[in-house]
């Protein structure tokens, strides 16, 4: 039965509004020198070549052309993201140490994961760099032709249908689950750890995968998956024909992540808006624009205080959605 969705907490709606604030309430510290006056660690804290490695190296390059100073990516993965994050939390506050950060910090708020920091409370929203959305994507063989094929083989048999994700509470779990509690369906949720879904989808041991754009758009090419929507709220550029979940016909779906730079709550203001000013150049210039849609990703900027509402928005959407499915993270 469908449920009505669950509203957050009034302590957390409260401690999002204070992060949405951060930018402009953090504590400074003692100014040793113009800022950069020595080298910037940017840790990605998740494996090398992937979505937010790609976001980390380009705010690496612009700190290193525009502030005179070298700026290093440090790849600190491990405990779902959060051991890189507390390494941020806990550095000193002067702008050296950022986190290039994505929406799996908004879901662990969302999912009351224990974590060694509190994002609210110890990481400071810096940058937006980029969004990134999913493919609603089936094989090549399978008799579903649309989205449409999709709810109503799922309504005709409830979790018959299977779909992979990389594990419990990944964004590729919350944007399905958002899905099937828009369209009041139910699909088998089958996580994997370690060897990626998209093989067993391709092999057509899974029905259906919400996959991340540039993991899924070779598969497409290479016609070894079918596209039946988009999840973002516009259509992708490298699948024009493609529509989105919302014009494929549940009205009010869009999912995607995002990726974005944190510094240590404390972190001056003027230091935050110089770093601010520099990665938002970067991402605006055409040579960056070009690299990051290459890779499926969609440039975005926002102001510090702009970036803290929406990752606050974000908590509170998936808190909705998590607490409606169920769902909670250790």
């Amino acid at each position: 039965m469908h449920r009505s969705p669950a509203c957050p907490s009034p302590d957390l709606v409260r401690r999002c509004l204070l992060l949405a604030a951060a930018a402009s309430t953090v504590a400074p510290v003692l100014a040793q020198g113009t800022y950069p006056w020595r080298p910037v660690r940017i840790v990605v804290p998740w494996a090398p070549g992937g979505l937010v490695d790609t976001g980390g190296r380009v705010v690496a390059d612009a700190i290193g052309k525009n502030l005179g100073q070298a700026a290093m990516v440090e790849n600190v993965p491990g405990a779902a993201g959060t051991l890189g994050a507390d390494q941020v939390a806990k550095a000193t506050p002067d702008g050296h140490v950022l986190l290039m950060g994505t929406s799996s910090l908004a879901i662990d708020v969302a999912g009351a994961r224990k974590t060694a920091y509190d994002l609210l409370r110890d990481l400071a929203p810096v940058a937006l760099v980029a969004d990134t959305q999913s493919v609603v994507v089936v094989p090549p063989a399978s008799p579903l032709q649309s989205l449409a094929d999709l709810i109503a083989a799922a309504k005709a048999q409830p979790g018959a249908l299977a779909y992979g994700t990389p594990g419990m509470g990944s964004p590729a779990h919350l944007f399905t689950e958002q899905f099937c509690q828009l369209a009041q369906i139910k699909m088998l949720h089958v996580p994997y750890n370690r060897s990626p879904a998209i093989n067993d989808l391709m092999g057509g041991r899974l029905q259906v995968m919400f996959a991340t754009a540039p993991a899924s758009l070779n598969h497409i090419r290479n016609k070894l998956l079918r596209p039946l929507a988009v999840t973002g709220a516009h259509r992708l550029a490298g699948l024009p024909d493609v529509p989105t979940v919302a014009e494929a016909g549940l009205p009010g779906y869009h999912a995607g992540q995002w990726l974005g730079v944190f510094a240590p709550s404390g972190t001056p203001p003027a230091t935050v808006q110089k770093l601010n000013a520099e990665i938002t150049r970067a991402v605006r210039s055409p040579a960056v624009v070009k690299a990051l849609e290459d890779r499926a990703l969609d440039p975005r900027t926002a102001t510090p205080a702009e970036f803290g509402k929406v990752v606050a928005e974000e908590i509170a959407r998936w808190t909705t959605v998590m607490r409606s499915g169920g769902i909670r993270l250790e």
